[in-house]
This record gives structure tokens, C-alpha cells and sequence, in this order.
């Protein structure tokens, strides 16, 4: 590993966070901290019981939780700033992850 000290799978996690609104691939965070990506992919489904595709989700959608409750951002920026290119995918993971509509969220929030 390039005799990093650091724990791979939080390296992992920083990474994903500073880059969360970009398409990051499980690919590119493996070769990142300089692991094999399937068993990076392993290691880092046994150290979080998600895989990176699950954790990825949930980390974006608790940042559109976050912008929809805390700010007036059109819900188009904060599909983008969660990572989202297309508004209408966001839409329907959001209703998916959350049981509500980004609109109807941010109506419970602010409302």
C-alpha cells in the first residue's frame, strides 16, 4: 500500500466525502489509497456492512437531506451538489431513500 499507516477504508470515506458531488467510482478511491479495487470492494463492505455503491447513496442523500432543510437552493443545484447530474434520477432516489419528494421534504423542514 505505498506504506500508508492510515485505516484504507476511512482514507476511503474522506475521500468520498471531499468528492461526493463528482461521479467517484469504486475504482478510482481504490486507486487512490492503492488497493486492488475488488478487494478494496471487500474490505470495505465487511468494515461498513454497505457496499461503496450503498454507502455512496446514503452519504449523497444525507447531503440533499441536509441542503433541502437548511437552505433555499433550487432543488435542481442540490441534486448536483449530492451528486446528481440528472434531476429526475435524483428525484426518484430521493423518494426512494426518504419516502418523500424533495419537495415535499424541504415543505416538512420550512414549511
Amino acid at each position: 500500500r505505498k506504506g500508508k499507516q492510515k485505516d484504507p477504508v476511512e482514507e476511503a470515506k474522506q475521500y468520498m466525502e471531499k468528492h461526493l458531488a463528482e461521479e467517484v467510482s469504486l475504482e478510482e478511491v481504490a486507486e487512490f489509497i492503492g488497493l486492488n479495487p475488488s478487494y478494496f470492494s471487500q474490505l470495505f463492505k465487511q468494515n461498513t456492512q454497505e457496499t461503496f455503491v450503498q454507502y455512496r447513496t446514503r452519504r449523497r442523500m444525507e447531503k440533499a437531506k441536509k441542503l433541502l432543510a437548511e437552505t433555499n437552493d433550487k432543488i435542481s443545484y442540490v441534486a448536483e451538489q449530492a451528486g446528481y447530474s440528472h434531476f429526475s434520477f435524483f428525484a426518484k432516489m430521493f423518494k426512494k431513500y426518504s419516502g418523500l419528494s424533495p419537495q415535499e421534504y424541504r415543505k416538512n423542514f420550512q414549511g
